[in-house]
């Protein structure tokens, strides 16, 4: 039940970050917004691990440290800058929509790489989830009219942002019962803040994408983007896959669709319809059964 609840409260505070981070950084360059994501949470990760743990708990094998820093640096470093880009091009309800992708990734990996097997009450539950994305196509807003060069681009970026975090996750997944939480989450930050280093150090005109970030006019709701993406649902995300199944796991963070969509009606005025009203409905008796489950 404690990984369920903690599976749910990711899906909540992600949905936040996503809207903090629409708010704040949709003009900012994904790189160098992705850097100082890291940045601010990383030192945040090592001081709760230093109160809580008393400092990082390394594995004993040095291979599977190593395995941990690729996890951060594919799952966060790479896959974070990938997402931040394809939020350029899309709405939050329509970046909502397409994280149905995580889902599937992730269970199709935890299949082939650790012969997973749901029962049919996690799977049910699945279908619930999954179905509640069929809802989410706004009535005023029809996703025909906006198939455009900018959303195909978005979503072909978001999909490969979500396929590189599911990798991510789910190829350390047997490490999660050898090292502490904080730890775990602390050392996948350290290798995420690497690999987002050495994609920024590649762009042209850093130092002037690097000051946009830092001379933001909406410096509150960047940091609360940074505080929710980087340090809160990242221990609550990792939490979720440490305590349950990957697929259960990727199924109840899926409701981070439903949740989104309900905060961008309200907070980014998009249209709220009849549609994400059922889908919200779907996606909770989605969340029964894979309690029940």
């Amino acid at each position: 039940m404690s990984g369920i609840v903690v599976a749910l409260l990711c899906a909540i505070t992600w949905s936040c970050a996503v809207i903090l981070l629409k708010f704040s950084g949709a003009r900012m360059h994904p790189l160098a917004l992705n850097v100082v994501k890291c940045l601010l949470g990383l030192p945040l990760l090592y001081l709760t691990t230093l109160i809580l743990e008393g400092g990082i708990q390394w594995p004993v094998d040095w291979h599977k440290t190593l395995f941990l820093f690729l996890s951060g640096a594919i799952g966060i470093g790479i896959s974070d800058g990938v997402v931040l880009r394809s939020m350029r091009y899309l709405k939050a309800s329509q970046i909502a929509m397409l994280e149905c992708l995580f889902s599937p990734f992730v269970i199709l990996l935890s299949v082939f790489w650790f012969g997973e097997r749901p029962s049919f009450l996690v799977l049910l539950g699945g279908v619930f989830i999954l179905a509640s994305l069929l809802f989410l196509k706004p009535d005023e807003e029809p996703l025909a009219s906006t198939l455009e060069p900018n959303l195909k681009k978005g979503s072909a970026l978001m999909a490969l942002g979500l396929f590189m975090m599911a990798f991510g996750i789910v190829m350390v997944k047997p490490i999660f019962v050898e090292v502490p939480l904080l730890s775990l989450v602390t050392i996948r930050m350290l290798g995420g803040l690497t690999a987002a280093v050495i994609m920024f150090a590649f762009e042209k005109d850093r130092r002037r994408h690097f000051r946009e970030v830092l001379q933001t006019p909406h410096k509150v709701q960047l940091l609360g983007a940074c505080f929710f993406s980087s340090y809160l649902s990242i221990i609550l995300w990792i939490a979720g896959y440490k305590y349950l199944q990957a697929t259960t796991a990727a199924l109840l963070n899926q409701t981070s669709t439903v949740f989104t969509v309900l905060l961008a009606a309200l907070f980014l005025r998009e249209h709220m319809t009849r549609g994400k009203v059922l889908a919200l409905i779907s996606a909770a008796i989605g969340v029964v059964l894979l309690t029940l489950g």
